[in-house]
């Protein structure tokens, strides 16, 4: 459903339609429908003479559309041969519709891609390697190899990593203040983190608005990967589990007492925030996410002032469990029309300057040395950096392999994780509820 749309860039003399996702899966997929690039364009030469409009999705909020759609009106400025129409989503829908649009073959030409689903994607034939054309049209010589690598599947590169990432843990300096709370100065442990979160809820009862420690972060795929890492495991070992029954009890045991505490945001309130992030409205005074995400917290409602510190470790100093996660991925659908075109795409927004200077770090620090060098450091860029380069040595983790099935995994993860925390499962229920998933989801 297109929400709306405007005039190409400035000289372009051709209109770019901008479609939007609205959140309805089926109304995001007639979107990306009507803009496929399979028909005429209104853009650039393909060597046939032709105009080319390519198409591009990624999913975020409006504020990393808005930074997408000044990046691609200087890419058209500068292609005048090519337009790139453009849609998004949330996460969730984002990829209902991308599964949609995969079974027909009608992916749009770029998309974003992430870890949990490159391997997926990669063995259905959905995406192309990308090897053939690094040197002459994509720009490698920047990218860290581990970054390179984790795009990789049997040797080539299906997903190119424009910014990465590791977690971190927020917490809203100023309302802990006026809360009462001390502020955290160094890493905590796990029970101290969780007796934190008990003590801003109850300082934060009479507040308008309620303030509750965290959302409840047992919920976070991403962040059991760290503590099983912390605790001498993994989530996956080859293409099996890393990990038993009585780990994920153990992790899940942690939500009910946290909960018994009121120390996570109602999981009905946290639904009820439809996407609204509790940090950024001020319902919430810590989190643990994403560094990048200091950004998008910080421009919330309640703009709070944000600290982040490393994440929860009984162990911070030799283990850590951290890792840096390629934080945006871009790949290449088989079904383009117009693979050269998208890959010079991919290479703009991976490698440009100007991409980083009109992004900082709101993806993530960019993977590409000369993106990163275009990125005029706000306070909130610097303190980003500063974090990351504090965790050098502590980055000791690694992101899981994109093994298939792997989006499964993270899916069915987050939704029986609510289950526990609203009550509708026990732990040893939803325990055994994923194992039993998992193991179809690997099966594949």
């Amino acid at each position: 459903m297109y929400l709306h749309a405007r005039g190409g860039a400035p000289g372009n003399g051709r209109g770019r339609r901008k479609a939007v996702l609205a959140g309805v899966a089926a109304a995001a997929v007639l979107a990306l429908a009507a803009c496929s690039s399979g028909g005429a364009g209104s853009g650039g030469a393909d060597g046939s003479g032709q105009d080319v409009a390519l198409t591009f999705s990624w999913w975020g909020d409006a504020s990393r559309a808005e930074r997408y759609e000044q990046a691609l009106e200087i890419f058209e400025e500068e292609n005048p041969g090519i337009t790139v129409r453009t849609n998004y989503a949330g996460f969730a829908d984002y990829w209902t519709a991308r599964n949609t649009e995969a079974a027909s073959r009608t992916l749009p030409d770029v998309l974003q891609m992430d870890l949990a689903y490159l391997t997926e994607y990669t063995e259905f034939g959905h995406v192309i390697p990308l090897d053939a054309y690094f040197g002459d049209t994509i720009t490698v010589d920047t990218i860290s190899e581990p970054l390179l690598a984790s795009g990789q599947v049997d040797g080539q590169t299906y997903g190119l990593a424009s910014s990465a990432s590791t977690l971190g843990t927020f917490v809203n300096t100023d309302l802990l203040d006026e809360l009462g709370v001390t502020v955290p100065k160094d890493g905590l442990t796990w029970d101290e983190y969780d007796a934190l979160l008990a003590e801003i809820s109850a300082a934060g009862a009479g507040h308008d608005p309620v303030v509750h420690g965290s959302v409840d972060y047992t919920q976070f795929f991403w962040l059991f990967q760290i503590w099983l890492q912390q605790n001498g495991k993994s989530l996956l070992d080859g293409d099996q589990l890393g990990f038993d029954e009585a780990d994920l009890a153990t992790w899940w045991d942690r939500s009910a007492a946290v909960h018994e505490q009121e120390g996570f945001l109602p999981a009905k309130r946290q639904e009820q925030l439809s996407g609204a992030d509790a940090i950024g409205v001020g319902e919430t005074a810590a989190e643990i996410s994403w560094d990048n995400f200091l950004v998008r917290f910080s421009e919330g409602q309640a703009k709070p002032n944000l600290t982040l510190l490393p994440v929860p470790a009984d162990d911070l100093e030799n283990n850590s469990g951290m890792f840096l996660k390629p934080g945006l991925q871009l790949s290449v659908a088989a079904n383009s029309e117009h693979p050269d075109e998208a890959a010079k795409l991919v290479d703009f927004l991976v490698n440009d300057p100007r991409v980083g200077e009109i992004f900082g770090m709101s993806r993530g620090v960019p993977a590409s040395g000369a993106t990163l060098e275009g990125v005029e450091l706000t306070e909130l860029d610097q303190q980003i950096l500063d974090y990351e380069k504090q965790l050098e040595p502590h980055l000791v983790g690694s992101a899981p392999p994109p093994v298939a099935g792997l989006s499964n995994l993270e899916t069915t993860f987050s939704t029986t994780a609510l289950e526990v925390a609203y009550g509708t499962l026990t732990v040893d229920e939803a325990v055994d509820r994923w194992f039993a998933e998992a193991a179809t989801a690997l099966a594949g």
